[in-house]
C-alpha cells in the first residue's frame, strides 16, 4: 500500500540530510549490483535478433539478411533491440518510501529503457491561456540515475493528487508539459504507467502512447481519496491498454472492466535484504531481549490495538515499529517502554533493522483495503530469512501459506511469536530465502515486459516486394529503422529477380530485424507478397511498397489502433500524398526527400486525432491486415501478374467475408507513386492494365469503377454556384474566418481561434488565407475534418455564411454575405478596429476575452442565431 499523507513531504530533518541519505542509497545500490553473481536475466519476451543466413526460393546462392546504410550514430549495435520508453505517473514521491513504483522503474532503466518519473508536486502557473512556450519554460527534467529522469510538470493551479481534479487548463498545460519532454528526448514509443487514477484526464488526453494502469491498491479503502477518484478509476480501467494488478482480488475486479488485466504481484530486492549489512544501529544497541519488528506505513489499516495488547502482555519483548504514523492513533503505545516508534527510515537502512528482528509482523486489520493487498514487506521479510506472523490476509495465505504463520487475536500472535523464537533451523531460513529469490523484482520486470509487448506492441511483419530501384528501397528501409521505430517488428524483403545493384546490396549487408527471400524470376506484386507473408510471424501484416517514406515511429501504432475498437475490422490504410482513391490528401506539404513537412505533419495529426472512416477500397501501397483474416480469406490472387487491380480484388474478397476496411485519417505515409510498374513501356503497361481490368470484371461479374477522389466537399469544384451547392449539401452551420494572409509556424491568436472553431463537430469552417506553412494555398483545400482554407474568396460569393469572424484581416469583402459579423478586438489595434466598425454596420465585438471564451461565445451564437 503506497498511500501517504496529502500535501505532505517526506520527513527528513534537513535538505542536507536528505541528500546524504540519497548518496548513501546510491552507494548501497552500487554495492548490491557488484555483489550480484549473475547478469540480469534475459527478458521473457524479446524480439528476434538473428535470422537464418538465407531463405531461398529456387535459388542456390545464399542470400544474407540485409543491413541498411544508416548515418553514423544511428546504427544499432548488433544484438540490441529497440526499446519503448516509460513515463511513470506515480502515487508517491521518488525519494519517499522505496516501493513498487521505484523498484520497477529501476528495473526498466537497468534493461535500457529510458524512464521518466513524474514528480507528484505539480507547478501551478496561476494563469489561463498561457502559451505553449511559457509552459515549456516551467517544466523541469533532472537526471537522477542512469536512464532515469525526474520530471516536474506544469498546470494552471497546484494540484493535490488525492483531493483535486484537473480542470481544462490544468489538462492543457500538463499535456503541453509532457509534449515538451517528448520532443526534447525524442520519445516516440511511449508507455505511460499510471499508479493513481488522478492522472486519468491527462493520460487520456495525451496522444500516441500506451496506457498501463498499475493497480496496486483498492482505492476506495483510502480515507484520503475523494469520490471523484473512484469515477476516474473506472474510466482508466476501460481506457488502459493493459491493467496490471497486484492481488487476485484486484485482478478479479479489474477483469470486469478490461479483458487485458494481468496479475503481477509484488516482490523483493533479494540482494538488498538477504544479507545483514555491517551497520551500527544506536537505537537498538542496548536491547538484549527479543525484538519483534515491523516496518512500513502505520496508518488506519494498521492494527494498533493488537500491538498495544501484545506489548502490555509481553514486557520481556521489545516491539520496534518503523514508519510514518499519519492516520493512526499511537497514544496508547507511546507510554510503553518496550515499544519503539522509530519513524520513517531510508530504504538503504531497512536491512540492518530487519536483520535485528527475531520475528517480523504484518499486523493489518481485515477490511476491503487489506483484503486486496499484496504486502511488499512479506517478500522482504522472507528474503532476510525471518519468521513472519500475519493476520489472515488472502494474499499472504495464497502466496506463502507454508512459510507464514497466520494469527488473528493477541493470544494467537503471542503464541506464534513464542514458537518462532524457538525455531532456528537453517533449512527453514533457506526455504524462506529461496521463496524470495523466486519472487524478486528482476522476475517481475520480465513478466511485465512480456505483457507490454503482447498487449501493447503485437508483432508486426512488414513485407517489402522489390524489383530494382535500390535507391528507393534503401530510403524506405532507412525510414523504417529510424530511431524510435515500432519495438516489435520484422521486415521481410522479397527480391523479385532484381538485376540492378539491389541483390548485391542485400547480399553484402546485415541487420537483425530483416530477412530476405530471393526469387530468380519476377513473381509480380501478388505472388511476391504472398511469399513474404508465408515467411512472416507477426500478428499483423503490413504490405508496404518500397517507394514509400514512413514519417516517424508512430505510423504502425496509428494503423493498428482502430483494430482495438472493431473486431470485424480486417484492414486499415493511411492517408497519403499519392494514391488513387479517397486516401489521397486534398492538401499536402512535403517533398520527395523528407516526405511530410514536420510542421504540417504535426498539425495534420492534431486535426485528425484518432479519426478513421470506413471505406470499400484501400490502396495496397501500404495496408495493415490482421493475420487471422489473411489466413481465412487467403493470399492475393497471383493471376494479376506483375500488378494492378489485385488490391481492388482483395478488398472485394475481404468485404464478402463479412469484414470491414478503414482509412486511418491520422496516419500518413509518403508515396512516390508506382516507381517500379511505371518503368514498363507504355504498350506493356496498357496491355497489363486492360488484361487485369478484364480479369477483375469477369471474376466479379461487374464493371470496374474508378475509385473516389480526395474526401473533400469541394474536390474538383471551381464555380461559385457549385461551391454554394456543396455547402448546402453539407447540412451544417458554416463560418468564415477572415484572419491574416499567412498561417505561421508559431501559432498566433487568430490561428488558435480557427482551431477552436474547427473542433466543433457541428461547424464547417472556411478560412480565407494565402500561405500555409510557407506554401501557397491554391483554390479551396481541406486542412482538417471540418476545416478548409481558400485563397479565392470570390468562389464563396453565393454562400450565405451563418457567421463571419474578423480576427486579423482589415479588408471588407462586398461579395461575402452573412447576417452575423463578429470581430475579435484583441486581433487589432484600436485604429484598425474602429475602421472595421465604421465600414460594417452590424459588426459585433468580442471585447478582450480569452481564446477559449471567444470560441465558446462564437459557437453558442452561431447555433442560437437560428433558434
Amino acid at each position: 500500500m503506497n498511500k501517504i499523507k496529502p500535501y505532505r513531504r517526506r520527513k527528513s530533518s534537513t535538505h542536507r540530510s536528505a541528500l546524504r541519505q540519497w548518496k548513501q542509497r546510491q552507494l548501497a545500490l552500487k554495492y548490491i549490483r557488484r555483489k550480484r553473481s549473475a547478469p540480469p536475466p534475459t527478458p521473457a519476451y524479446t524480439l528476434p535478433m538473428t535470422y537464418p543466413r538465407s531463405i531461398q526460393l529456387m535459388d542456390q546462392a545464399p542470400v544474407q539478411a540485409v543491413d541498411v546504410s544508416m548515418p553514423a550514430g544511428e546504427q544499432p549495435e548488433p544484438g540490441t533491440m529497440p526499446l519503448y520508453d516509460i513515463m511513470r505517473f506515480p502515487v508517491i514521491d521518488w525519494q519517499f518510501r522505496w516501493q513498487r513504483p521505484q523498484q520497477m522503474s529501476e528495473q526498466f532503466a537497468q534493461q535500457g529503457h529510458r524512464v521518466f518519473y513524474v514528480n507528484p508536486e505539480i507547478v501551478g502557473l496561476g494563469k489561463e491561456e498561457a502559451s505553449r512556450e511559457e509552459i515549456s519554460r516551467q517544466v523541469k527534467v533532472k537526471n537522477i540515475d542512469r536512464n532515469i529522469w525526474l520530471v516536474t510538470l506544469c498546470a494552471n493551479q497546484p494540484l493535490n493528487l488525492y483531493r483535486d481534479r484537473m480542470e481544462y487548463w490544468d489538462i492543457q498545460y500538463l499535456k503541453w508539459s509532457v509534449e515538451h519532454v517528448r520532443d526534447k528526448f525524442g520519445l516516440s514509443q511511449l508507455v505511460s504507467i499510471v499508479d493513481l487514477p488522478f492522472w486519468t484526464p491527462l493520460v487520456t488526453a495525451m496522444d500516441q502512447h500506451h496506457i498501463v494502469y498499475d493497480c496496486m491498491d483498492h482505492h476506495a479503502g483510502f480515507s484520503t481519496n475523494d469520490k471523484t477518484m473512484l469515477l476516474l478509476e473506472e474510466q482508466l480501467l476501460q481506457e488502459a491498454g493493459l491493467v496490471v494488478t497486484t492481488s487476485q482480488h484486484l485482478h478479479d475486479w479489474a477483469s470486469q472492466y478490461n479483458p487485458s488485466a494481468v496479475l503481477i504481484r509484488n516482490a523483493a530486492d533479494t540482494a538488498h535484504f538477504s544479507k545483514p549489512p555491517d551497520e551500527a544501529l544506536p537505537e537498538l544497541e542496548s536491547i538484549h531481549q527479543p525484538i519483534i519488528g515491523y516496518y512500513g506505513a502505520i496508518s488506519d489499516w494498521f492494527d494498533i490495538q493488537l500491538m498495544e495488547s501484545l506489548a502490555r502482555s509481553r514486557p520481556d519483548w521489545t516491539f520496534v515499529l518503523i514508519g510514518n504514523t499519519f492516520g493512526c492513533d499511537t497514544s496508547g503505545i507511546e507510554e510503553l517502554s518496550n515499544v519503539l516508534l522509530l519513524g520513517e527510515k531510508p530504504y538503504h537502512e531497512l536491512p540492518a533493522y530487519l536483520h535485528r528482528f527475531q520475528v517480523a509482523l504484518i499486523p493489518f486489520k481485515k477490511n476491503e483495503l487489506t483484503q486486496a493487498t499484496n504486502p511488499v514487506k512479506l517478500y522482504e521479510y522472507l528474503a532476510a530469512g525471518k519468521p513472519v506472523i500475519s493476520t489472515e490476509l488472502p494474499e499472504v495465505k495464497t502466496v506463502a501459506d507454508h512459510l507464514v504463520t497466520i494469527a488473528d487475536t493477541p493470544a494467537q500472535f503471542e503464541e506464534a511469536i513464542e514458537a518462532a523464537l524457538l525455531q532456528s533451523e537453517h533449512s527453514v531460513i533457506e526455504q524462506r530465502q529461496q521463496f524470495a529469490e523466486l519472487n524478486n523484482w528482476d522476475h517481475r520486470y520480465e513478466v511485465l515486459h512480456g505483457d507490454i509487448v503482447q498487449y501493447l506492441f503485437p508483432k508486426v511483419s512488414v513485407i517489402l516486394v522489390v524489383h530494382n530501384n535500390w535507391s528507393y528501397t534503401q530510403q524506405c528501409l532507412h525510414r523504417l529503422l529510424q530511431p524510435g521505430h515500432y519495438p516489435n517488428l520484422e521486415i521481410i524483403i522479397v527480391d523479385n529477380a532484381s538485376n540492378d545493384q539491389t541483390s548485391a546490396y542485400l547480399r553484402s549487408q546485415n541487420h537483425p530485424l530483416i530477412k530476405v527471400i530471393t526469387s530468380p524470376t519476377n513473381l509480380g506484386f501478388a505472388a511476391g507478397n504472398t511469399l513474404g507473408c508465408a515467411q512472416s510471424s507477426g500478428e499483423f501484416i503490413i504490405l508496404l511498397n518500397n517507394d514509400t517514406l514512413v514519417p516517424d515511429g508512430s505510423w504502425i501504432s496509428r494503423l493498428l489502433r482502430p483494430f482495438q475498437k472493431d473486431e470485424m475490422l480486417a484492414m486499415t490504410g493511411p492517408m497519403s500524398n499519392h494514391v488513387g482513391n479517397d486516401q489521397a490528401l486534398d492538401h499536402f506539404i512535403g517533398d520527395a526527400v523528407q516526405g511530410a513537412h514536420p510542421r504540417w505533419l504535426s498539425e495534420f495529426y492534431e486535426h485528425y486525432r484518432r479519426r478513421y472512416r470506413y471505406t470499400d477500397l484501400l490502396g495496397f501501397f501500404c495496408v495493415a491486415i490482421r493475420r487471422n483474416v489473411w489466413e481465412r480469406v487467403g493470399a492475393l490472387d497471383p493471376a494479376y501478374g506483375l500488378g494492378m487491380f489485385e488490391d481492388d480484388d482483395y478488398c472485394e474478397r475481404v468485404r464478402n467475408a463479412g469484414y470491414r476496411l478503414a482509412i486511418v485519417e491520422d496516419a500518413f505515409v509518403y508515396h512516390h507513386g508506382s516507381v517500379t510498374i511505371k518503368k514498363l513501356k507504355n504498350h506493356v503497361y496498357n496491355e497489363l492494365w486492360n488484361k487485369n481490368k478484364a480479369y477483375y470484371e469477369q471474376k466479379w461479374n461487374k464493371p470496374w469503377r474508378s475509385p473516389k477522389g480526395p474526401d473533400s466537399i469541394f474536390h474538383m469544384v471551381d464555380r461559385p454556384d457549385e461551391i454554394a451547392s456543396r455547402v448546402n449539401q453539407a447540412g451544417t452551420k458554416v463560418v468564415l474566418v477572415l484572419g491574416l494572409t499567412v498561417w505561421e509556424t508559431n501559432s498566433r491568436r487568430w490561428q488558435q481561434i480557427v482551431k477552436g472553431l474547427s473542433e466543433n463537430e457541428n461547424l464547417l469552417v472556411i478560412v480565407y488565407t494565402h500561405v500555409y506553412h510557407g506554401h501557397l494555398i491554391v483554390g479551396t483545400r481541406k486542412i482538417g475534418p471540418r476545416l478548409y482554407f481558400t485563397n479565392r474568396i470570390d468562389l464563396f460569393s453565393e454562400v450565405r455564411f451563418d457567421q463571419v469572424v474578423y480576427c486579423g484581416s482589415t479588408d471588407v469583402h462586398p461579395q461575402v454575405h452573412s447576417d452575423h459579423y463578429w470581430v475579435d478586438s484583441l486581433s487589432y489595434h484600436e485604429q484598425q478596429l474602429n475602421s472595421l466598425l465604421t465600414q460594417i454596420s452590424n459588426l459585433q465585438v468580442l471585447d478582450r476575452v480569452g481564446v477559449t471564451q471567444a470560441v465558446s461565445h462564437l459557437c453558442s451564437s452561431v447555433h442560437a442565431s437560428t433558434i
